[in-house]
């Protein structure tokens, strides 16, 4: 099984061209399922929508952080959410609130069930020097999941591999597919992440994009 994680950095400039080029990247890696992050939707634009579409995938979206965005020269009422593409059947989804501060709020959680396996999408905050909420997002959404369901978690966690929110999910038995050949995803830091529980680790295939337009996407 192959998993791809990419924050699509919503509808930044510029947008069309970085769409064809995401959407062609993805291709590439082969994915069996996609965690999309900023995933924007808004004057008939549909970031996950096209990339599923060149991939052949399902979609299971979870719009959120709905407002107006400036796009080429106009203003779109537009949302900027999360979505799974999956090869296969997304057989059941549950949007999860997660704890947030009133300078980020609707931070959520996208919980999907494919087959016997639990896929959960997230972006935890983004702010500055906040391992604390970080770390609370992560425990609310642990003390929602089912304990022995093979499990992979995947995204933006705008936290490093030493932050508490990370070690949280080291703590509740989720190995680091990438600890053995990290990378870098914003700059010179690691801040994306794929884990799993109960699945076997050995032979696991990982394909992690940046979470910047400088990855190949601008």
């Amino acid at each position: 099984m192959r998993v791809l994680t990419w924050n699509t950095w919503k509808n930044s400039p510029p947008y069309q061209d970085r769409l064809s080029t995401m959407a062609e990247l993805a291709a590439e890696a082969d994915p069996d399922i996609v965690l999309l992050q900023e995933a924007f939707v808004g004057g008939g634009f549909d970031t996950a929508g096209h990339i599923a579409a060149r991939l052949g995938l399902q979609v299971a979206a979870a719009p959120a952080r709905r407002k107006e965005r400036a796009h080429d020269g106009a203003m779109l009422d537009s949302t900027n959410g999360l979505a799974i593409l999956s090869r296969r059947p997304v057989d059941a989804q549950r949007i999860l609130a997660l704890p947030t501060h009133p300078d980020d709020p609707e931070r959520i959680a996208q919980i999907a069930r494919i087959g016997a396996m639990t896929v959960v999408n997230l972006h935890l905050t983004h702010l500055d020097g906040a391992h604390a909420l970080r770390r609370g997002q992560i425990l609310h959404l642990l003390d929602r999941l089912t304990v022995d369901a093979a499990t992979v978690i995947g995204g933006d966690l705008n936290a490093e591999p030493n932050d508490p929110a990370v070690q949280v999910l080291r703590d509740a038995g989720f190995s680091d597919l990438a600890e053995a050949t990290p990378f870098t995803t914003a700059g010179t830091r690691r801040i994306d992440f794929l884990l799993c529980r109960g699945l076997p680790v050995e032979g696991a295939s990982v394909t992690a994009v940046g979470d910047t337009p400088g990855a190949g996407v601008k």
